[in-house]
């Protein structure tokens, strides 16, 4: 595969939200509770190996109060609209730049800078290490320097994977046979190694060094959650739970998950051992977790203090729904569906403050 080179692109124009209807900020949180009954009741995409059961201990957390929120006395950055479905794209970032990217091309924002892509086929599902980007494309495996470049091949692999998941630079990915058997794999030098086959659905991919934790359902009403480490280990898994699984795990120093069917954000510690309680009765998906809890809903953004479980609203009378959000300790940013095939990057600097109160 050719050296891609990077072209810029027009930057956007700055949206003045002129057909937003008007919310007050203490209301965004009242608004995203009583979502649990209508949008967020959609999930957004998408023989077992020996177990070992953990003892799950879930620690309480004092309730958000809804009467009197934080609110963020920042307002967000608009780095770019494309003309591109939000629900095709993946959002990712580092210290410099977020990176968006979409089925063929990727996308490096800035604030202050023109929006600069670069052309590649990345298809579905792929993934930014911490110095490319990983695809699929043509029966291969490739990876692509972010910052533009020569395009290596990776390892073959004969079908488009679901998705990728990466930490620093390792690499892994859930896949399905026509059969119906899901697999996470990662690779041997160029050759593909499988670490988990599973007859029941796999979803939810993350990775947290060189363990890749996963959502597996034995059963269309139970699930659970397991990891498996690169070097071939043994995988293992919590006790299995009833109900809707969690269609994200997200997290560096645990695992951070919504469950729908009880709206209460969850950590689970990295040997799945423990639980703890960060939020409940709020809506949080999408969700992202770095130095904060980062929580979408219909009506704006959210985040929550890791200490003290307080939400603070970052985003309100903004029009569009968020569909991903990504986040370091220096920014948060999200895509947002402003209409039909039309996109939008937001960013916002992280905060160690907790924001002034609603007056």
């Amino acid at each position: 595969m050719a050296a891609v080179q990077p072209v810029s692109l027009a930057r956007p124009r700055r949206d003045r939200h002129s057909q937003s209807t008007q919310m007050r900020p203490e209301r965004v949180l009242l608004v995203c509770t009583a979502a649990l009954l209508v949008a967020c009741g959609r999930e957004p995409k998408p023989a077992p190996p020996t177990v070992t059961e953990p003892t799950a201990s879930a620690a309480t957390a004092p309730a958000p109060s809804l009467k009197t929120p934080a609110i963020s006395a920042v307002s967000p950055t608009r780095l770019a609209t494309l003309s591109v479905s939000a629900y095709r794209t993946s959002i990712a970032m580092d210290d410099v730049a977020v990176y968006l990217m979409t089925s063929n091309a990727a996308y490096r924002l800035v604030e202050g800078e023109p929006v600069h892509g670069i052309e590649l086929e990345l298809g579905v599902g792929p993934v930014l290490t911490r110095t490319a980007f990983v695809f699929w494309s043509n029966g291969r495996i490739w990876s692509a320097p972010k910052q533009g470049g020569v395009t290596r091949e990776l390892a073959p692999f004969p079908h488009q994977p679901q998705y990728f998941v990466s930490s620093g630079e390792a690499l892994a990915w859930v896949d399905q046979t026509e059969e119906g058997l899901y697999t996470i794999q990662t690779l041997n030098g160029k050759t593909p190694r499988v670490l988990l086959s599973s007859a029941g659905e796999i979803r939810a991919l993350d990775m947290i060094g060189d363990a890749v934790y996963f959502v597996q359902r034995p059963t269309d009403d139970t699930w659970r959650i397991g990891f498996v480490q690169l070097d071939g280990r043994a995988p293992e898994y919590t006790a299995p739970k009833k109900g809707r699984a969690p269609s994200q795990l997200t997290g560096t120093d645990g695992l951070y998950y919504f469950d729908l069917d009880t709206t209460r954000v969850l950590k689970l510690s990295p040997d799945l051992r423990h639980e703890e309680l960060q939020l409940k009765d709020l809506v949080c998906s999408p969700v992202n977790v770095s130095t904060r809890i980062y929580c979408g809903c219909v009506e704006g953004l959210f985040d929550v203090n890791k200490s003290t479980h307080e939400p603070r609203v970052l985003v309100h009378n903004r029009p569009g729904t968020i569909t991903s959000v990504t986040s370091n300790a220096k920014a948060v940013a999200w895509t947002v569906d402003i209409g039909s095939d039309q996109l939008a990057v937001d960013l916002l600097p992280a905060s160690e403050g907790e924001g002034q109160p609603v007056p």
